[in-house]
């Protein structure tokens, strides 16, 4: 226990349960008070009191560490900074309006950092002059597709060339197309009137035999192509699949010469034709499943649209009518279709 001085100068003691003065209350810290910063209640303590000094080893794992950021802070580090991080990796716009079409599609197959790049298309101009290819290897990983297209270059209208032909006259037509032939033949029509009446006393009936030779050709491809075996059928589904195509084919051959007769105005011609090509549509074979039969029925269709056509637009003879009656009862039972035709006979018999 220790003395206190009084103020005589004498000294006393002081019992160790003694009551503390009340100036000393000054000293307590009230426990309640949050003590946020030590800097500010004790300023003029040291650094070294408030947190201890790092040891050699722990400032050397810290300089091995990440890179902090400076504890101070300075308004042009920090523009600088985020303007090189915006100026690097920046998110391309989005289109707000889907009605107005972009300026400029890029596909490209690279780093994700090249396809930002690229992305910003109002920043950096994409234009094939300006785009190094070098680092692509096959062309299928850069396209570049523009939904404006521009005009086709207007085509300059090609010269027919003319030169005088000192060979036989029948021989130089052979190398003509068709409409070639037509043109020289309205050509010399137009010039000379009176070769016109000529050609007509002497034009001579179209000749169905190619006609028939290409049908029979495509008609036998259909056989060629059914199978063999006599152990297999030859009208079920595996060989129609066999056969699929060369049935199309004949029903295109049959169409498209039908269709050139009938612009050709011939109408006895089409009405043979009709006749020619029944009987090869007649031949062909009747399959087991019905949806297979689509191509026989269509045939048949079609076959009786021409002769319709013909019936109604040509001015046909008695004679000739009522042979195309007697036939058309024959081809009822392949098509009830045909009736059409055999009621437009009856009538333009009666008309007569």
């Amino acid at each position: 226990m220790e003395g206190a001085v009084t103020p005589e100068g004498g000294r006393r003691t002081r019992a160790a349960l003694a009551e503390i003065p009340a100036r000393l209350d000054r000293l307590r810290v009230t426990p309640l008070q949050p003590l946020t910063n030590t800097r500010d209640r004790s300023p003029a303590l040291p650094p070294s009191y408030l947190s201890p000094a790092p040891s050699p080893d722990e400032m050397l794992i810290q300089q091995r560490g990440r890179k902090r950021l400076p504890v101070t802070w300075s308004p042009d580090i920090e523009i600088k900074r985020n303007s090189t991080f915006h100026s690097i990796v920046r998110t391309p716009p989005k289109n707000p309006s889907r009605l107005s079409p972009p300026k400029l599609a890029v596909t490209l197959r690279s780093t994700p950092r090249k396809r930002l790049l690229l992305g910003d298309s109002e920043r950096i101009p994409l234009t094939p002059e300006k785009i190094d290819f070098s680092d692509i290897s096959t062309p299928q990983k850069f396209k570049i597709s523009s939904p404006i297209k521009s005009p086709p270059p207007n085509k300059r209208p090609r010269l027919e060339k003319t030169m005088k032909y000192n060979g036989p006259i029948d021989v130089a037509l052979k190398g003509l197309s068709p409409n070639q032939l037509i043109d020289i033949i309205k050509t010399v029509t137009y010039k000379h009137p009176e070769v016109e009446d000529e050609i007509r006393k002497d034009m001579p009936v179209p000749d169905l035999s190619p006609l028939e030779e290409r049908l029979h050709y495509l008609k036998s491809n259909i056989f060629k192509g059914l199978p063999t075996s006599r152990l297999t059928s030859k009208t079920d589904s595996p060989a129609y699949s066999r056969v699929s195509t060369h049935l199309a084919a004949f029903k295109k051959c049959l169409v498209e010469q039908g269709k050139v007769l009938v612009e050709s105005q011939h109408w006895e011609s089409v009405i043979k034709y009709v006749f020619l090509a029944w009987n090869y549509v007649r031949a062909t074979p009747v399959w087991d499943h019905q949806a297979h039969n689509a191509c026989r029925k269509q045939c048949f269709r079609a076959l009786t649209t021409f002769c319709m056509t013909a019936l109604k637009k040509g001015s046909l003879e008695k004679d000739l009518l009522i042979d195309t009656q007697d036939k058309l009862q024959g081809m009822v039972a392949d098509s009830e279709d045909i009736q059409s035709c055999i009621k437009q006979i009856q009538g333009q018999l009666l008309d007569l």
